[in-house]
Parts: structure tokens; C-alpha cells; sequence
């Protein structure tokens, strides 16, 4: 029985490393689906909580070891932290992130499996709340949800209506149940082949609904990706010729929006050398472009930001957001951390968050939403905007995680919240991946990473609400919460009692 445990761990945790494959930039989303059956027929032979929970924990640590072991070379490369506390900081990340599978593991094994369909819809449910109980702590980090793995699926339809949460219950739903095979083998395969097709029917469907419409005339763009390495962003020695290079890129040609990556002026707003700030004035009114900067800015108490500004031609005033959703340890530093971030090499890492009621900025008749790098990965951000802006720009700055699964990974959430919206998203990122995403979440045209270029195009504003834009994630939370909680009710004793008594 021990060699057993010791090879079912084993067995958990290759799983969990294969599964990264389902996720950008691979895209074998079936490998997910099939890993996270391994893992719960593994939990299916299991006796107790704990077991289930050490194979959770298996898997989830190598998962999160494959797909997130970036943080590594970001603490230790980029941030300056020496090689041993990076190493021991990326592991600690990963062990807890790996609680979000080992959790809902052993909470199954406790309810007890119960019929074929309740304990794969539980199985599925309990894993869709842990995956949602990631966006609550530490600002959120949602990277690796089931869902976006699915995002070129054909469940991608769905995601308009439930959104990530819900596309990841589907997912895990699929996966519960091909785990929970028995004898007859051809009468399995009969019936996965026939939940599959009607999943996937539905999915399709569902992605030729015209849930938005056109609004207004499209808005030529360019988007500016600087190319500049991490290491010489914020250099003294580099800023002053970095920000005369980026002032030649803006002015090379108008647009109706020209967009800079996050913080791509290495200086604060109030900092500028006063003649960068004229000029892009002075361009601004003489080619009739609306320019979207991502610089640091103060308010009046002093109290720094993380921001994108807005030049516009007959404005007496520039337009700004403040970033709300601050990246922990990069940004500010969460309770009782302190001391870790003071470790850290970073700028710009003491900032206080924008107002959550910002309201969109103005491009003649077009609104326009703002999501600052982490604030991609939540979708109560992206609902902030909606349903009045008619179209989202996205700047980041992925130099710290470059050449790392960490750049695809994240091009693939914002298709995500293309989707949920239907709205484009115009990125434009320091090294890239600098993207033009349509409505419907298809990537239209990209740079190479690590260049200096420039995307040109354009892009049609949308108007109306998808119903995720309407409702959120809430009635897949309460649906999966529900759901577990029946099947937990009709495990215990008392609950024909109880049903009687109601009834």
C-alpha cells in the first residue's frame, strides 16, 4: 500500500507538470482535460482526506512548478535577490498555489462520491470555487485557470455567458467524468463521445451569437512596443536617450490613438524634462492623435501612481487612470511583507491604487477602458468599464518574465476578456506581446517579442452586454456552491429527513 501512495503521488505530480501543456503557448488544451482525469481517478482509490489532498497538493505543485516557474528567473534576474531566498520565494508561491487543488481534493473526499454524475458535478464545483477563491487574495492571481486553456476550444462560445469560471467548470465536469469510467468501456466511450458533442454543439453555438453590435466609425491606431530589456528601463544611464527614442516613436506618424506600453516613460509625469511634455502636446494638436501614455504620476498627497494619461488635441487638461489592482510585492507590499519587497530591486514598488470609480476615457464618441498589466487577470476589473466603454486598451510590462511561458500565458487571459466582454483589446507591452484581439477574443494581428516595433491598424469599437458583462462571475460561484453543497446534504443522513420535513 505504501509503494502504491508513493507511485500515485508520483503519478499526480507528472500530471500536473504534463498539464501545462493544455495552456499558451502550447494550446493541447485535451492534455489538461485528460491530466486532470488522472488525477481524479487517482483520487477515486483514495481512503481518506488527507490522501486526496496529498495527491491535490502533487499535482498543483507540478503544475504550478512548470507553468509558473518564471517567478524564479524574475527574482532572481530581474529583481536582484540572490539565487537561494529566490528559490526558496518561488517555491513557497508554488506550494500555494498548489493549495488551491489540494483543498477542494480533500473536501471531495469527504463529502463522500456518491452517484456518477452528483460526484463528478461536485468534483467540478468544488474546483471552480478554488479556482475563484484565487482572485480574492494577495490583488488576485488567476493564471492557469482550467478555462482560459480552453479559449480556442470549441467551448470558447460559452465564455460570453459564464465567463472563465464557468468554461473551467465545464472543463473539470468533462474531466470528472471520463475519470469516473467503469467496466464497460464501449458504453463509456459511447457516452463521453455524446457529452463531448453536445458540449461542443453548444459551444459553437453559442460563439454565433451577436451578442454586441458596431459602435460608431473604427479607430486607427498605433500601438508602440519599445523593446527596451528590464535591466535598462529604469538605468539613469539609458532613461534620457529611451525617452527622446520613445518621443521619435510616437511622433513618426498620426493616429486617432497612439498607445505606449505600462510605464514606458522611466521618469514620474511631474519629473519630465519640460520640453518631452510640450512636444507631445504640440503633436497631439497638430496631427489630431489622442495619445495614451503609461506613466508614474503623484497626487497631491504625494502618494505615487501607477497610470495611463491621455493627450488629447482640444483638451485643456490631460486625462488620467490611475492603476486600481496593484501587483503584490511589485507594487506595494501586503501585510506583514514589508521586508521581503525592501529585498527587492524594483521601482515604482511603493503605489497607492487609483479610485475604483474612475470613469472611461474620451475619444470623440468612443469610450475607452483601462486595464494596467495584473489587472487583466481579474474579470471584476474588466467589468468596471462596461458596458459604456466600447473599447479596452491593455498596457503592460511582461520584460520582467521575458522569454518565459509567463508572455503567452498572459496574451491568452486577454483573449479571455475579449471574449467574456465582446470588446476588442488593443495591448501594447514593453517587449511584447504587443497584440490587436478582436471582440470575440481572435488574435488579429501581433509583433515578435523583444523588438522594437510598431503595430498599426484598425479597430471597431462594440457596443451592448454579453451576459457575463451582465451578471459576472456570481451565478457560477453560487451555482457551483449550491451544487457542492447538495451533493454534501443528500451524503449526510439526515437529509431525506430533511427534504420530508420541507416538502
Amino acid at each position: 500500500m505504501r509503494n502504491w501512495r508513493k507511485a500515485a503521488v508520483a503519478a499526480a505530480g507528472l500530471s500536473g507538470g504534463i498539464c501545462v501543456l493544455g495552456w499558451a503557448p502550447f494550446g493541447v488544451w485535451p492534455l489538461s482535460l485528460l491530466a486532470y482525469a488522472v488525477l481524479f481517478r487517482l483520487l477515486r482509490a483514495t481512503r481518506s482526506a488527507r490522501q486526496a489532498g496529498i495527491l491535490g497538493l502533487a499535482f498543483g505543485f507540478g503544475l504550478h512548478l512548470a507553468g509558473h516557474g518564471w517567478v524564479l528567473a524574475a527574482l532572481h534576474r530581474q529583481s536582484g535577490l540572490a539565487l537561494l531566498p529566490a528559490a526558496l520565494a518561488t517555491t513557497v508561491f508554488v506550494c500555494y498555489l498548489a493549495l488551491f487543488t489540494a483543498l477542494p481534493c480533500a473536501l471531495w473526499r469527504l463529502t463522500g462520491e456518491g452517484g456518477r454524475v452528483s460526484s463528478a458535478a461536485a468534483l467540478a464545483a468544488l474546483m471552480t470555487l478554488a479556482e475563484w477563491s484565487r482572485s480574492l487574495l494577495f490583488n488576485g492571481f488567476t493564471s492557469l485557470s482550467l478555462g482560459y486553456a480552453l479559449t480556442d476550444a470549441p467551448l470558447s462560445g460559452y465564455a460570453p455567458v459564464v465567463g472563465v469560471y464557468g468554461l473551467s467548470f465545464l472543463g473539470y465536469g468533462a474531466s470528472a467524468t471520463l475519470a469516473a469510467g467503469r467496466a464497460s468501456v464501449r458504453a463509456d466511450a459511447l457516452m463521453l463521445a455524446a457529452i463531448a458533442a453536445v458540449m461542443a454543439a453548444g459551444g459553437l453555438a453559442l460563439g454565433g451569437v451577436a451578442w454586441v453590435q458596431p459602435a460608431g466609425p473604427a479607430l486607427h491606431f498605433r500601438l508602440l512596443q519599445p523593446g527596451v530589456p528590464q535591466q535598462r528601463k529604469f538605468d539613469s544611464r539609458y532613461s534620457g536617450r529611451q525617452m527622446r527614442r520613445l518621443l521619435g516613436l510616437i511622433e513618426q506618424s498620426p493616429a486617432d490613438l497612439i498607445v505606449t506600453p505600462e510605464t514606458a516613460f522611466a521618469a514620474a509625469l511631474n519629473d519630465l524634462p519640460g520640453d518631452i511634455l510640450g512636444e507631445l502636446q504640440g503633436f497631439s494638436r497638430a496631427s489630431r492623435s489622442h495619445l495614451f501614455l503609461g506613466i508614474a504620476t503623484l497626487s497631491a498627497d504625494a502618494q505615487g501612481h501607477n497610470s495611463v494619461i491621455q493627450i488629447a488635441p482640444d483638451a485643456d487638461r490631460i486625462a488620467r487612470y490611475d492603476k486600481v489592482r496593484l501587483m503584490p510585492f511589485g507594487e506595494y507590499a501586503p501585510a506583514g511583507f514589508s521586508w521581503f519587497t525592501a529585498a527587492l530591486d524594483i521601482p515604482l514598488k511603493d503605489l497607492g491604487p487609483g479610485s475604483p470609480g474612475q470613469r472611461p476615457l474620451i475619444l470623440g464618441a468612443a469610450r475607452i477602458g483601462i486595464l494596467i498589466c495584473h489587472e487583466d487577470l481579474i474579470g471584476r476589473d474588466l467589468r468596471r468599464w462596461l458596458p459604456q466603454a466600447g473599447l479596452l486598451l491593455n498596457p503592460s510590462n511582461l520584460a520582467w518574465f521575458e522569454s518565459s511561458l509567463a508572455i503567452g500565458q498572459r496574451l491568452q487571459i486577454v483573449q479571455m476578456r475579449a471574449l467574456e466582454a465582446g470588446r476588442p483589446i488593443l495591448r501594447v507591452a514593453n517587449t511584447g506581446v504587443t497584440a490587436s484581439i478582436d471582440h470575440r477574443g481572435r488574435v488579429r494581428n501581433r509583433l515578435p517579442e523583444m523588438r522594437e516595433a510598431t503595430l498599426v491598424g484598425q479597430v471597431q469599437p462594440m457596443r451592448g452586454s454579453t451576459p457575463y458583462v451582465r451578471f459576472g462571475d456570481l451565478p457560477v460561484v453560487l451555482g457551483c456552491a449550491a451544487g457542492a453543497l447538495l451533493h454534501w446534504l443528500r451524503r449526510r443522513r439526515g437529509f431525506q429527513f430533511l427534504a420530508e420535513s420541507i416538502t
